[in-house]
This record gives structure tokens, sequence and C-alpha cells, in this order.
């Protein structure tokens, strides 16, 4: 599937790959936040393409970070491949195992800050990473680094999901909310080839992890656990991505895009407990960042 979309959507000085060691150092030394996107290449049944967590994630971040006026900002390369063991069964889906990922986000994070950046948030766009970027982060801040992680579509997700028009509402894989910003964010000719791929595909808005013909989900009634597999038997989506349109999917975006942007720069500009202190009278913070200057 060709000509999705350009290839970023900020203006260069926000975006990391496309600055001098020079810039850069401008940008740490004036206290910038650091975006890390974190996305998956995994199946999205047959009408998304297997970069769809990482486009969309990126491109949310990139727009979000260029309405962000506050603070200093810019957005690093994405971690472009995931933890998505659940989706192997098909081809396409590539996967680090959870050790693996784990230690690419770190270091990632302990790059950045060790040169001297003072806060790092990762941006996530796909579910399966949440849980593995929650707890790095919670071993990270406890050894002193200021790593921080929000997914993409949870600040502005009380204006989005009213949105949604299909029978699942709330996000769920290769869904209406996830079809609705590919079309918002695609070109025409990607545009039409999504399209006529979804416009007949029945709602599906049974757990993915239910076998086929049982309708009880104790997982989701009791709050349990249990990993979304998509094995080969398995349509590849969960949701109703046939109620997805590119003007609805704008009003997606736009909501969530705000919602971000509302929370990088209130996140950047909060005071945060850092590291271990026993001594209750000298309290470890990672301070506010400092506001961006006028004229900047």
């Amino acid at each position: 599937m060709t000509g999705i979309a350009p290839r970023h959507f900020a203006p260069s000085s926000l975006i990391w790959a496309e600055l001098t060691r020079s810039e850069l150092a401008a940008k740490r030394d004036a206290g910038a936040l650091v975006v890390v996107p974190t996305g998956a290449i995994e199946q999205h049944g047959d009408f998304l393409p297997v970069e769809t967590d990482t486009f969309l994630v990126t491109a949310v971040a990139e727009i979000a970070a260029s309405r962000v006026a506050g603070v200093e900002i810019v957005v690093a390369p994405a971690v472009s491949v995931g933890f998505s063991p659940h989706h192997l069964s098909h081809a396409g889906t590539i996967s680090l195992r959870l050790e693996t990922y784990l230690a690419v986000l770190a270091d990632t994070a302990r790059s950045i800050l060790d040169s001297g950046f003072p806060r790092v948030v990762f941006v996530n766009g796909h579910g399966g990473n949440s849980a593995p970027l929650r707890s790095l982060c919670a071993q990270m801040v406890t050894d002193g680094y200021a790593v921080g992680m929000v997914d993409y579509f949870a600040p502005g997700e009380k204006d989005w999901l009213p949105l949604l028009k299909g029978g699942l509402s709330r996000t769920g894989h290769a869904c209406e909310q996830e079809v609705a910003l590919t079309l918002a964010l695609s070109s025409l000719e990607a545009r039409e080839r999504v399209e006529g791929a979804v416009k007949d595909l029945p709602a599906r808005l049974i757990q993915p992890w239910i076998a086929p013909g049982h309708q009880d989900d104790p997982v989701t009634a009791y709050g349990g656990a249990w990993p979304p597999i998509f094995q080969a038997d398995d349509c590849g989506y969960f949701g109703d991505p046939a109620k997805a349109t590119a003007e609805n999917g704008a009003s997606i975006l736009d909501a969530t895009v705000a919602g971000l942007a509302a929370y990088l720069e209130a996140f950047a500009r909060t005071p945060l407990r850092l590291g271990i202190t026993r001594d209750s009278s000298q309290p470890s913070l990672s301070p506010p960042l400092p506001r961006k200057r006028l004229g900047e």
C-alpha cells in the first residue's frame, strides 16, 4: 500500500532525525522534552498496513508536538517494532521478545537522558506495549531516570470516544478508530483502497482471546488478563472498521491531538518525584522543564 502519508507531520525543527548534533545540543540546553513514539509492525487484517500502529502514533505525536507552545519539545525517531507475540500467526508481524523490547526502550531512554536532556516521554501506539512500558517506567524512575509514558489516544479519549459510530465504543485493533485515523492521514489513493476493503466487513465485538462460537468472556467480565491471540483462522481485527470515514477520522484526529498536546505540556511543567530518597527532608524531584522563551 503506497502513498500513505508524508514523511513527517511537523516542522523539521521538531524532528530529531532531521536536526544536526549542534541543533540537538541547543534543544538539550533549552531543556527540551523528548517524545519517543513507540509502535508495532504487525498484522492489521487485510485492509490496513502492518505499520499502522507506528504510523498513527508518529503522526499524532508530531502533530501534537507542533501544538505545544509553552515548552521546548522534540520528537525522536519511533521505536517501530514492539511487543507483538500475539500476532505472530500471521505473515508480516515482527515482534521483539519482552526482555529485548524492554532493553531497547531502556537503552533509548538512557541514551537521551545521559546526553543531558531532562525528561523523556514514550508516546505509545500499540496496546501490547502498554504494560511493558509502564513497568519499565516504574523501574527507570526508581533508578533516577525521568521517563514517563502515555498511550497516544488516552488523553483525548473523553472527546473522541463519543464520535465513534460503530458497535465498539472504544479502541480495538484495526478497528473503527484506527481505520478512521488512517483515512484522515492517508493519501487519496490509500484512502480509497482502505474504504473499499472495509465497506462490507461485519462488526467483531467479542474479544479475540475467545474461541469461535463461544460468547461468554469471563476475562473481561471479571477483570482478568489474557493476550488477544490472533491465530491463523482469525479475521485479524477487533471492532467495527466498516463504520469508519475520513470525515469522522479528521474529527477523531483533532480530539486526539488536542488531548495529547495538552498532556505533553502539562507533563513537562509538572515537578515529579524521582528516585529513592530515604531522607524525608530532602525529597528527590525531576523539576518542571523551563518555559519556552518568547519569540522562539
